[in-house]
Protein backbone atom coordinates (compact mmCIF):
# COMPACT_ATOMS: atom_id res chain seq x y z
CA UNK A 1 0.00 0.00 0.00
CA UNK A 2 1.54 3.58 -0.92
CA UNK A 3 2.18 5.49 1.63
CA UNK A 4 0.06 8.07 0.71
CA UNK A 5 -3.10 5.69 1.05
CA UNK A 6 -2.09 4.98 4.34
CA UNK A 7 -1.67 8.78 5.52
CA UNK A 8 -5.41 9.20 3.80
CA UNK A 9 -7.08 6.27 5.37
CA UNK A 10 -5.59 7.30 8.98
CA UNK A 11 -7.09 10.88 8.68
CA UNK A 12 -10.59 9.53 7.49
CA UNK A 13 -11.00 6.41 10.21
CA UNK A 14 -10.68 6.78 13.61
CA UNK A 15 -10.60 2.83 13.83
CA UNK A 16 -8.30 -0.18 14.96
CA UNK A 17 -5.19 0.63 13.37
CA UNK A 18 -5.53 4.21 14.95
CA UNK A 19 -6.17 2.67 18.51
CA UNK A 20 -3.40 0.33 18.18
CA UNK A 21 -0.88 3.73 16.71
CA UNK A 22 -2.05 5.60 19.76
CA UNK A 23 -1.10 2.26 22.54
CA UNK A 24 2.22 1.85 20.63
CA UNK A 25 3.35 5.67 20.77
CA UNK A 26 2.27 5.32 24.28
CA UNK A 27 5.06 2.72 24.88
CA UNK A 28 7.25 4.70 23.60
CA UNK A 29 6.80 7.40 25.46
CA UNK A 30 7.53 5.43 28.60
CA UNK A 31 11.33 4.91 27.64
CA UNK A 32 13.85 7.17 28.50
CA UNK A 33 17.14 8.87 27.16
CA UNK A 34 21.12 8.54 28.82
CA UNK A 35 24.05 8.81 27.40
CA UNK A 36 27.39 10.85 27.56
CA UNK A 37 30.80 10.70 26.62
CA UNK A 38 33.66 8.14 27.00
CA UNK A 39 37.96 9.03 27.21
CA UNK A 40 40.57 7.42 27.13
CA UNK A 41 43.97 8.66 27.62
CA UNK A 42 45.04 7.71 23.87
CA UNK A 43 43.35 6.22 21.15
CA UNK A 44 44.59 2.72 19.85
CA UNK A 45 43.05 -0.05 17.64
CA UNK A 46 41.06 -1.18 21.24
CA UNK A 47 37.64 -0.37 21.07
CA UNK A 48 35.69 0.81 24.02
CA UNK A 49 32.74 -0.84 25.60
CA UNK A 50 29.97 1.06 27.69
CA UNK A 51 28.29 -1.72 29.73
CA UNK A 52 24.72 -0.52 31.65
CA UNK A 53 23.85 -2.49 34.50
CA UNK A 54 20.82 -2.79 36.46
CA UNK A 55 21.04 -2.40 40.34
CA UNK A 56 18.72 -4.87 41.45
CA UNK A 57 19.39 -7.24 40.77
CA UNK A 58 22.82 -6.51 39.51
CA UNK A 59 23.60 -7.33 35.83
CA UNK A 60 24.54 -5.96 32.36
CA UNK A 61 21.34 -5.63 30.14
CA UNK A 62 22.86 -3.37 27.55
CA UNK A 63 26.27 -2.45 25.74
CA UNK A 64 27.81 0.17 23.47
CA UNK A 65 30.27 -0.02 21.32
CA UNK A 66 33.02 2.67 20.45
CA UNK A 67 35.57 2.73 18.52
CA UNK A 68 37.36 5.27 19.70
CA UNK A 69 36.70 7.99 22.38
CA UNK A 70 33.22 9.09 21.64
CA UNK A 71 29.67 9.35 22.68
CA UNK A 72 27.46 6.86 24.13
CA UNK A 73 23.67 6.53 24.06
CA UNK A 74 20.82 4.08 25.59
CA UNK A 75 16.86 4.23 25.45
CA UNK A 76 15.92 2.43 28.35
CA UNK A 77 12.63 1.72 30.68
CA UNK A 78 12.21 3.27 33.66
CA UNK A 79 14.50 2.34 36.94
CA UNK A 80 17.69 3.14 38.09
CA UNK A 81 20.86 2.17 35.93
CA UNK A 82 25.26 1.89 36.37
CA UNK A 83 27.15 2.36 33.76
CA UNK A 84 31.01 1.04 33.77
CA UNK A 85 33.28 1.45 30.71
CA UNK A 86 36.24 -0.60 29.96
CA UNK A 87 38.95 -0.41 27.23
CA UNK A 88 37.70 -4.27 25.44
CA UNK A 89 41.31 -5.04 24.29
CA UNK A 90 41.19 -9.02 23.63
CA UNK A 91 37.59 -7.87 21.85
CA UNK A 92 35.68 -10.13 23.77
CA UNK A 93 32.53 -8.14 25.13
CA UNK A 94 33.89 -9.13 28.75
CA UNK A 95 35.46 -7.13 31.31
CA UNK A 96 39.13 -8.62 32.27
CA UNK A 97 40.59 -7.18 35.61
CA UNK A 98 44.08 -6.27 32.99
CA UNK A 99 41.65 -4.05 30.85
CA UNK A 100 41.36 -0.11 31.82
CA UNK A 101 38.14 0.72 32.87
CA UNK A 102 35.80 3.06 34.72
CA UNK A 103 32.31 3.52 36.15
CA UNK A 104 30.32 6.80 36.02
CA UNK A 105 30.68 8.34 39.52
CA UNK A 106 32.02 6.02 41.86
CA UNK A 107 29.62 4.18 40.62
CA UNK A 108 26.54 6.61 41.06
CA UNK A 109 22.89 5.39 40.36
CA UNK A 110 21.60 6.66 37.96
CA UNK A 111 17.64 7.19 37.93
CA UNK A 112 15.05 7.34 34.76
CA UNK A 113 11.87 8.34 34.83
CA UNK A 114 9.26 7.71 32.22
CA UNK A 115 10.22 10.40 29.26
CA UNK A 116 13.32 11.30 30.61
CA UNK A 117 16.46 12.51 28.94
CA UNK A 118 19.93 12.51 30.39
CA UNK A 119 22.61 13.86 29.00
CA UNK A 120 26.41 14.41 30.33
CA UNK A 121 26.87 11.30 32.19
CA UNK A 122 30.69 11.38 31.13
CA UNK A 123 33.32 8.87 32.04
CA UNK A 124 36.70 9.12 31.80
CA UNK A 125 39.22 6.33 32.12
CA UNK A 126 42.42 7.43 33.01
CA UNK A 127 45.97 5.58 32.49
CA UNK A 128 45.61 3.43 36.03
CA UNK A 129 41.93 3.27 35.62
CA UNK A 130 41.36 -0.59 37.06
CA UNK A 131 38.21 -0.94 39.01
CA UNK A 132 36.65 -4.07 40.59
CA UNK A 133 33.10 -3.78 39.54
CA UNK A 134 30.34 -5.22 41.62
CA UNK A 135 28.94 -6.12 38.61
CA UNK A 136 30.65 -9.11 36.15
CA UNK A 137 30.78 -7.27 32.94
CA UNK A 138 30.12 -9.98 30.57
CA UNK A 139 28.21 -8.56 27.70
CA UNK A 140 25.02 -10.26 26.97
CA UNK A 141 25.49 -12.52 23.43
CA UNK A 142 25.78 -10.09 20.94
CA UNK A 143 22.96 -8.35 20.00
CA UNK A 144 20.91 -9.93 23.53
CA UNK A 145 19.78 -7.37 25.88
CA UNK A 146 17.50 -7.17 29.26
CA UNK A 147 14.27 -8.82 28.83
CA UNK A 148 12.49 -4.97 29.02
CA UNK A 149 14.65 -4.27 26.14
CA UNK A 150 14.17 -5.13 22.67
CA UNK A 151 16.23 -7.74 21.01
CA UNK A 152 18.51 -6.46 18.41
CA UNK A 153 19.56 -8.87 15.15
CA UNK A 154 23.70 -8.68 14.59
CA UNK A 155 24.83 -10.76 11.98
CA UNK A 156 22.23 -13.94 12.20
CA UNK A 157 22.25 -15.75 9.46
CA UNK A 158 18.48 -16.23 7.74
CA UNK A 159 17.22 -16.44 4.33
CA UNK A 160 14.56 -13.97 2.87
CA UNK A 161 12.28 -16.40 3.40
CA UNK A 162 12.53 -16.14 6.96
CA UNK A 163 8.93 -15.73 8.64
CA UNK A 164 9.87 -12.73 10.42
CA UNK A 165 10.12 -10.88 7.18
CA UNK A 166 6.50 -10.73 5.79
CA UNK A 167 4.42 -7.92 4.49
CA UNK A 168 2.04 -8.35 7.63
CA UNK A 169 5.42 -7.61 9.89
CA UNK A 170 6.71 -4.84 7.59
CA UNK A 171 3.06 -3.20 8.07
CA UNK A 172 3.34 -4.17 12.00
CA UNK A 173 6.57 -2.21 11.55
CA UNK A 174 5.18 1.44 10.23
CA UNK A 175 1.84 1.16 12.52
CA UNK A 176 2.90 -0.37 15.50
CA UNK A 177 7.08 -0.13 15.89
CA UNK A 178 7.05 -1.22 18.98
CA UNK A 179 5.43 -3.76 19.29
CA UNK A 180 7.44 -4.82 15.87
CA UNK A 181 11.12 -4.40 18.04
CA UNK A 182 9.55 -6.81 20.65
CA UNK A 183 7.98 -9.24 18.88
CA UNK A 184 9.84 -9.42 14.82
CA UNK A 185 13.23 -8.03 15.49
CA UNK A 186 15.09 -5.18 13.89
CA UNK A 187 18.63 -5.33 13.14
CA UNK A 188 21.06 -6.46 10.70
CA UNK A 189 20.69 -9.81 9.23
CA UNK A 190 22.96 -11.85 7.15
CA UNK A 191 22.39 -13.89 4.47
CA UNK A 192 24.98 -15.80 4.26
CA UNK A 193 28.16 -16.80 7.13
CA UNK A 194 30.25 -13.78 7.06
CA UNK A 195 33.32 -13.66 4.67
CA UNK A 196 36.07 -11.66 5.54
CA UNK A 197 37.30 -11.66 2.02
CA UNK A 198 34.01 -10.19 0.30
CA UNK A 199 33.13 -6.71 1.11
CA UNK A 200 29.31 -6.56 3.04
CA UNK A 201 26.50 -4.66 1.12
CA UNK A 202 24.18 -3.80 2.87
CA UNK A 203 20.10 -3.08 1.77
CA UNK A 204 17.66 -0.56 3.49
CA UNK A 205 14.34 -0.80 2.57
CA UNK A 206 11.98 2.02 3.00
CA UNK A 207 8.26 2.62 4.52
CA UNK A 208 6.40 -0.22 5.41
CA UNK A 209 9.12 -2.51 3.37
CA UNK A 210 10.88 -5.94 4.28
CA UNK A 211 14.29 -7.31 3.24
CA UNK A 212 11.85 -9.35 1.35
CA UNK A 213 11.99 -6.22 -1.20
CA UNK A 214 15.45 -6.67 -2.58
CA UNK A 215 14.50 -10.42 -3.58
CA UNK A 216 15.46 -9.72 -7.41
CA UNK A 217 18.20 -7.34 -6.93
CA UNK A 218 20.25 -9.67 -4.22
CA UNK A 219 19.62 -12.54 -6.40
CA UNK A 220 21.84 -10.76 -8.88
CA UNK A 221 24.26 -9.39 -7.05
CA UNK A 222 28.04 -10.44 -7.85
CA UNK A 223 28.01 -12.91 -4.56
CA UNK A 224 31.85 -13.96 -6.05
CA UNK A 225 33.57 -10.27 -4.17
CA UNK A 226 30.15 -9.10 -2.21
CA UNK A 227 27.63 -10.43 0.82
CA UNK A 228 24.45 -9.07 1.51
CA UNK A 229 23.17 -8.15 4.20
CA UNK A 230 20.35 -6.40 4.96
CA UNK A 231 18.88 -3.78 8.01
CA UNK A 232 15.56 -4.86 9.06
CA UNK A 233 13.86 -1.70 11.11
CA UNK A 234 10.58 -0.49 12.20
CA UNK A 235 9.78 2.13 9.84
CA UNK A 236 7.27 3.88 11.68
CA UNK A 237 9.23 5.10 14.45
CA UNK A 238 11.35 8.77 14.51
CA UNK A 239 14.04 8.22 11.43
CA UNK A 240 16.64 9.82 13.19
CA UNK A 241 16.10 7.00 16.19
CA UNK A 242 16.72 4.27 13.38
CA UNK A 243 19.45 5.98 12.11
CA UNK A 244 21.36 6.46 15.83
CA UNK A 245 20.97 3.34 15.94
CA UNK A 246 21.71 1.85 12.53
CA UNK A 247 25.00 3.35 12.86
CA UNK A 248 25.41 2.07 16.71
CA UNK A 249 25.08 -1.43 16.06
CA UNK A 250 27.13 -1.16 12.72
CA UNK A 251 30.07 0.28 14.73
CA UNK A 252 29.20 -3.47 16.91
CA UNK A 253 29.83 -5.31 14.03
CA UNK A 254 32.70 -3.69 12.74
CA UNK A 255 34.02 -4.48 16.10
CA UNK A 256 33.65 -8.15 16.13
CA UNK A 257 33.74 -8.82 12.39
CA UNK A 258 36.85 -6.65 11.88
CA UNK A 259 35.61 -5.58 8.52
CA UNK A 260 36.95 -2.09 7.23
CA UNK A 261 34.73 -1.51 3.76
CA UNK A 262 30.52 -1.37 3.32
CA UNK A 263 28.79 -0.45 1.12
CA UNK A 264 25.56 0.87 1.52
CA UNK A 265 22.19 0.62 -1.34
CA UNK A 266 18.69 1.93 0.13
CA UNK A 267 15.43 2.72 -1.41
CA UNK A 268 12.63 5.04 -0.71
CA UNK A 269 12.33 6.44 2.67
CA UNK A 270 15.27 4.37 3.99
CA UNK A 271 17.69 6.42 1.46
CA UNK A 272 17.19 9.37 4.23
CA UNK A 273 17.72 6.46 6.93
CA UNK A 274 21.14 5.67 5.81
CA UNK A 275 22.33 9.34 4.99
CA UNK A 276 21.70 9.86 8.21
CA UNK A 277 23.42 6.47 9.68
CA UNK A 278 26.08 7.76 7.63
CA UNK A 279 25.72 11.09 8.87
CA UNK A 280 26.05 9.47 12.44
CA UNK A 281 29.08 7.48 11.71
CA UNK A 282 31.35 10.52 10.53
CA UNK A 283 30.48 12.04 13.90
CA UNK A 284 31.91 9.22 15.74
CA UNK A 285 34.83 9.35 13.08
CA UNK A 286 33.67 6.24 11.67
CA UNK A 287 32.64 8.26 8.35
CA UNK A 288 35.52 5.68 6.22
CA UNK A 289 33.87 2.39 6.72
CA UNK A 290 31.46 3.51 4.40
CA UNK A 291 32.68 2.55 1.04
CA UNK A 292 29.69 3.66 -1.75
CA UNK A 293 26.13 4.85 -1.20
CA UNK A 294 23.34 4.08 -3.87
CA UNK A 295 19.61 5.58 -3.12
CA UNK A 296 17.13 4.84 -5.08
CA UNK A 297 13.69 6.41 -5.88
CA UNK A 298 14.51 8.08 -2.17
CA UNK A 299 12.10 11.38 -1.36
CA UNK A 300 14.74 14.09 -0.89
CA UNK A 301 12.18 16.48 -0.18
CA UNK A 302 9.65 14.55 2.00
CA UNK A 303 6.39 13.74 1.75
CA UNK A 304 3.72 16.24 1.99
CA UNK A 305 0.97 13.91 2.86
CA UNK A 306 3.35 12.66 5.51
CA UNK A 307 2.73 16.45 7.25
CA UNK A 308 -0.80 16.27 6.80
CA UNK A 309 -0.78 13.19 8.63
CA UNK A 310 1.08 14.72 11.39
CA UNK A 311 -1.19 18.04 11.18
CA UNK A 312 -4.84 16.50 11.31
CA UNK A 313 -4.16 12.88 12.51
CA UNK A 314 -5.52 12.50 16.05
CA UNK A 315 -2.27 10.09 16.65
CA UNK A 316 1.18 10.90 15.03
CA UNK A 317 3.11 8.50 13.21
CA UNK A 318 6.45 9.13 14.84
CA UNK A 319 7.74 8.82 11.27
CA UNK A 320 5.46 11.67 9.74
CA UNK A 321 6.62 14.06 11.47
CA UNK A 322 10.46 13.51 9.88
CA UNK A 323 9.01 12.81 6.37
CA UNK A 324 7.31 16.47 6.56
CA UNK A 325 8.90 18.49 3.88
CA UNK A 326 11.26 21.07 5.82
CA UNK A 327 11.56 18.68 8.96
CA UNK A 328 14.30 19.46 11.32
CA UNK A 329 15.21 15.84 9.90
CA UNK A 330 15.01 16.72 6.27
CA UNK A 331 16.94 20.29 6.90
CA UNK A 332 19.86 19.16 8.74
CA UNK A 333 20.53 15.49 6.51
CA UNK A 334 22.71 17.17 3.91
CA UNK A 335 24.51 19.55 6.42
CA UNK A 336 27.69 16.75 6.78
CA UNK A 337 29.12 16.29 3.67
CA UNK A 338 29.58 12.36 2.54
CA UNK A 339 32.46 10.54 2.86
CA UNK A 340 32.34 8.61 0.44
CA UNK A 341 31.00 8.08 -4.21
CA UNK A 342 27.43 8.83 -3.63
CA UNK A 343 24.97 7.80 -6.48
CA UNK A 344 21.50 8.76 -6.74
CA UNK A 345 18.83 6.71 -8.79
CA UNK A 346 15.28 7.84 -9.90
CA UNK A 347 12.27 6.12 -11.25
CA UNK A 348 9.68 8.35 -13.50
CA UNK A 349 7.10 5.84 -14.34
CA UNK A 350 3.87 7.01 -12.41
CA UNK A 351 1.15 8.10 -12.27
CA UNK A 352 0.04 8.81 -8.47
CA UNK A 353 -3.63 10.96 -8.39
CA UNK A 354 -2.67 11.89 -5.18
CA UNK A 355 0.22 13.98 -6.73
CA UNK A 356 -0.23 17.09 -9.19
CA UNK A 357 3.17 16.83 -10.65
CA UNK A 358 5.44 14.12 -12.31
CA UNK A 359 5.89 11.44 -10.13
CA UNK A 360 6.74 7.39 -10.18
CA UNK A 361 3.46 6.24 -8.75
CA UNK A 362 4.61 7.02 -4.62
CA UNK A 363 7.23 9.90 -4.82
CA UNK A 364 6.95 12.98 -6.65
CA UNK A 365 10.22 13.67 -8.91
CA UNK A 366 10.65 17.20 -7.29
CA UNK A 367 11.49 15.24 -3.87
CA UNK A 368 13.54 12.36 -5.90
CA UNK A 369 15.42 14.78 -7.20
CA UNK A 370 15.84 17.99 -4.26
CA UNK A 371 18.95 19.69 -5.74
CA UNK A 372 20.82 18.95 -2.39
CA UNK A 373 20.81 15.44 -3.26
CA UNK A 374 21.99 15.94 -6.72
CA UNK A 375 24.54 17.67 -5.87
CA UNK A 376 25.54 15.58 -3.61
CA UNK A 377 25.88 12.30 -6.17
CA UNK A 378 28.82 12.00 -8.12
CA UNK A 379 26.37 10.99 -10.78
CA UNK A 380 22.23 10.56 -11.00
CA UNK A 381 20.83 7.68 -13.16
CA UNK A 382 17.31 8.19 -14.54
CA UNK A 383 14.78 4.67 -14.97
CA UNK A 384 11.43 4.54 -16.76
CA UNK A 385 10.78 2.47 -14.06
CA UNK A 386 7.63 3.13 -11.09
CA UNK A 387 8.57 3.35 -7.18
CA UNK A 388 8.52 -0.18 -6.72
CA UNK A 389 9.53 -1.89 -10.37
CA UNK A 390 12.66 -0.29 -10.12
CA UNK A 391 13.71 -2.93 -7.73
CA UNK A 392 12.87 -5.64 -10.08
CA UNK A 393 14.82 -4.09 -12.95
CA UNK A 394 17.35 -5.81 -15.31
CA UNK A 395 19.00 -2.35 -15.80
CA UNK A 396 18.67 -1.09 -12.22
CA UNK A 397 20.58 -4.60 -11.08
CA UNK A 398 23.16 -4.15 -13.99
CA UNK A 399 23.81 -0.07 -12.52
CA UNK A 400 24.62 -0.83 -9.35
CA UNK A 401 26.14 -4.30 -9.82
CA UNK A 402 28.53 -2.11 -12.12
CA UNK A 403 28.65 0.94 -9.32
CA UNK A 404 29.59 -1.21 -6.47
CA UNK A 405 32.96 -2.94 -9.00
CA UNK A 406 34.48 0.37 -9.75
CA UNK A 407 33.99 3.52 -10.92
CA UNK A 408 30.62 5.04 -12.68
CA UNK A 409 30.27 3.73 -16.39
Amino acid sequence: MLLAAMIATTLLVDGCALRKLRKDVERIEEFGFIGGHVTRPHDDDAPIVVALSTTQPDKVVDSFVLERSGAYFFAVPPGTYQIVAFVDRNRNFTYEPEELAASYGEPTDVRVDAGQTIKGLDVSIGSESHLRPSVPLAVPALGKRGTQLPPVSLGEVVSLDDPRFTADNGNLGLWQPVEFLFEVGAGFYFLEPFDPHKIPVLFVHGAGGTPTDWRYLIAHLDRSKFQPWVLYYPSGIDLDVTARGAARWLNTLTVRYGFQRIAIVAHSMGGLVSRATINGLVANGSGDLVAEFISISSPWNGYAAAAAGAEHSPVVMPMWTDMAPGSPFLSELFGTPLPCPYYLLFSYDGHSLLLREPNDGTVALSSELAQPAQHAAKKVYGFKESHFSILSSAEVSATVNALLAGPAP
